[in-house]
């Protein structure tokens, strides 16, 4: 027996002293002590690129150490049934050690989680300030349809099996009419042209060739040295929103490809969003151009098809007091029309959101960075805001004919995780919705509201930049910097009522009241869905225990797998629950509730479906049990 101890004994320390062995350890305790150093002193930390990727690393090394721990502690038990008494008196000594340093961690993380939080407030509702703008003032039209994506993605959320174009295409239809008022889609376009020209006294004109069109998208995560050849699942610019909006510009008003810059001018533009917007339908086996000739314009210019920012002359001057400015691009100087395409985000600086107004963000030369810190004074409440700087600006806010906003996929805790959203009628789904309007406040204030409503929890003063471009301040905002103040609402800020149903346009106080012009278009659907509710995804769980957020959903240890039903108030045949397509557990009642015991260090999938009058619904979820 000794003899034996001593070959596994020789075995282990030789594999030890593998050079990968050690660097494995040397990596997962740098992990650990960089995130802890990190974010332990700015807890918003933790949304960073950079920080999901170490907690993942220390995850993962805190995982392997649980493992090993766990099989000592099973060996240990057995060796304590065979032991003599003295041996086993240190025994209560090693349990005490471990349940301090067990605790020791468990606070840690605790402390990360209780200062993550953001107090929660409520607005005031139905309350408009600011004067509504565009063809019908204040008007914000949502346009919702369950069927533009997948619910259950296969793959990264931009690949096109996760997409229906044809439903966008339609959604995009719905909203132009809507926001216009005129059932056909070109007379619709003629209409926003010519009161765009008459609000800037060009006369009652269209849309009349050589004229440019720039288009502002966000792609704020494609900030790596790689980011032309990167693929992630970080939600940036749809592809298929933006071919949604050529298609009626290039097909419906005329506009020549030529004339058409899509820009951000602080990023690289992936060649995941390039290529699906350039190609009819792209995949590896059938490549049709359909807008090759559009201008595809980005930080540097470093990938076929994509050309680099050029600076003017002209600049924007921000009201932060200090004297700063920015360089703007000739393709900015040159357009006669600018549309904005924001995406339904939060952020995850100072709880703030990234909507129409930080989507101008990339409408610069230079680096944002100095910007930040004016932006984040911008969050207390009568503060100037570089947003209304950006609305203010002639050449910026002051061409922008559309605002589109993006909320095919939405982010809820930061700039680029898409998640699903609970509140009716997503339903823990997608939120497949389209935005619309010509007033940049209430496009945001509608978009704010969404994500308030899910439980985002944007903080109070993120909301500053809306009060202050409704209601600007005297004497502040000059962004041309030429001695002439802005002295108008650049739009109208209002807050919905809950209590109205969501599908109405009394949820806000409508053009009557001076407020905000909401339209709703949507498809109605079985609101019946059955949802995992535990674990939630992208959590790490540690013996039934929630611990922390994570890019994936990690569970360490037993845990209830609980289901719930919404939607539907008659009675259900029969819930069932699986793990990899294999059946394990069946209730004909509530609660479902199924406790996974299953050891394994796989990736699973857990599914549940409900039954219920000849229908059923269904939920899964990617899991890593350990």
């Amino acid at each position: 027996m000794k003899s034996r101890f001593h070959k596994i004994k020789m075995k282990l320390l030789k594999k030890a002293a593998n050079p990968y062995s050690i660097l494995f350890h040397l990596v997962g305790i740098v992990s650990i002590i960089w995130f802890l150093t990190r974010v332990l002193p700015k807890p918003d930390r933790i949304r960073y690129p950079c920080q999901q990727m170490t907690m993942t690393v220390a995850t993962g090394y805190i995982a392997f150490w649980v493992i090993m721990w766990s099989a000592m502690f099973h060996g240990l038990a057995i060796w304590v049934r065979k032991a003599k008494y003295k041996t086993t008196a240190i025994i209560p000594v090693l349990l005490v050690s471990f349940v301090l340093l067990f605790s020791a961690s468990s606070v840690t993380f605790a402390q990360i989680k209780e200062e993550n939080i953001n107090p929660v407030w409520s607005p005031i509702s139905k309350d408009p300030i600011g004067i509504p703008q565009g063809i019908n003032p204040g008007r914000v039209v949502w346009v919702w349809d369950p069927d533009a994506t997948e619910s259950n993605l296969n793959g990264f959320w931009w690949y096109n099996e996760n997409n229906n174009q044809d439903v966008i295409d339609e959604m995009f239809s719905n909203g132009i009419t809507n926001l216009v008022g005129i059932e056909e889609v070109q007379d619709a376009w003629t209409a926003l042209f010519k009161h765009f020209n008459q609000e800037h006294g060009n006369g009652e004109v269209g849309y009349i060739l050589g004229e440019k069109i720039a288009i502002k998208v966000n792609l704020n995560n494609c900030w790596q040295a790689n980011s032309y050849t990167r693929v992630d699942n970080e939600r940036d610019a749809s592809p298929f929103v933006v071919k949604s909006l050529l298609r009626h510009l290039v097909n419906i008003v005329g506009v020549p490809q030529e004339d058409i810059y899509i820009y951000d001018a602080s990023r690289p533009m992936g060649n995941w969003f390039y290529n699906r917007v350039i190609y009819e339908d792209y995949s590896l086996f059938s490549n049709i151009l359909e807008f090759p000739d559009v201008h595809y314009v980005d930080m540097y210019g470093g990938a076929r098809g994509r050309e680099k920012v050029e600076p003017s002359s002209e600049t924007i001057n921000f009201a932060d007091g200090t004297g700063l400015y920015r360089t703007l691009p000739t393709i900015v100087v040159d357009a006669k029309y600018i549309i904005n395409m924001p995406i339904l985000k939060r952020h995850p600086i100072d709880y703030g959101v990234t909507l129409s107004g930080k989507n101008f963000f990339g409408t610069w030369i230079e680096s944002v960075a100095k910007v930040h810190s004016y932006h984040q004074a911008g969050f207390t409440s009568g503060n100037p805001t570089p947003q209304t700087d950006l609305f203010a600006h002639e050449h910026i806010g002051g061409k922008t004919m559309l605002y589109i906003g993006d909320g095919i996929f939405p982010t809820k805790e930061d700039h680029c995780t898409i998640a699903k959203f609970e509140m009716y009628p997503f339903n823990n789904d997608w939120t497949n919705s389209l935005f619309f309007s010509q007033d940049p406040v209430a496009i945001d204030s509608v978009m704010y509201d969404f994500l308030l409503t899910e439980g985002c929890n944007p903080c109070e003063g993120s909301q500053n930049y809306l009060h202050q471009s409704a209601d600007p301040n005297s004497d502040t905002y000059d962004p041309e910097n030429d001695g002439t103040y802005l002295g108008k609402s650049l739009g109208v800020h209002e807050h919905w009522e809950e209590t109205v149903d969501i599908f109405s346009p009394d949820r806000y106080s409508g053009p009557e009241q001076n407020g905000i012009d909401f339209v709703t278009i949507s498809k109605k659907t079985d609101d019946t869905k059955i949802t995992i509710i535990n674990p939630e995804e992208n959590y790490l769980y540690f013996n039934q225990n929630k611990i922390i957020k994570l890019r994936r959903t990690i569970v360490i240890g037993d845990i209830d797998i609980q289901a719930e039903i919404t939607g539907f108030t008659g009675e259900i045949d029969k819930v069932e629950f699986y793990v990899d397509n294999e059946i394990v557990e069946t209730f004909y009642e509530e609660p479902y509730i199924w406790t996974w015991k299953d050891r394994s260090i796989f990736v699973r999938t857990l599914k549940t479906i409900a039954y219920y009058e000849d229908k059923t619904t269904s939920d899964q979820l990617k899991v890593i049990k350990i």
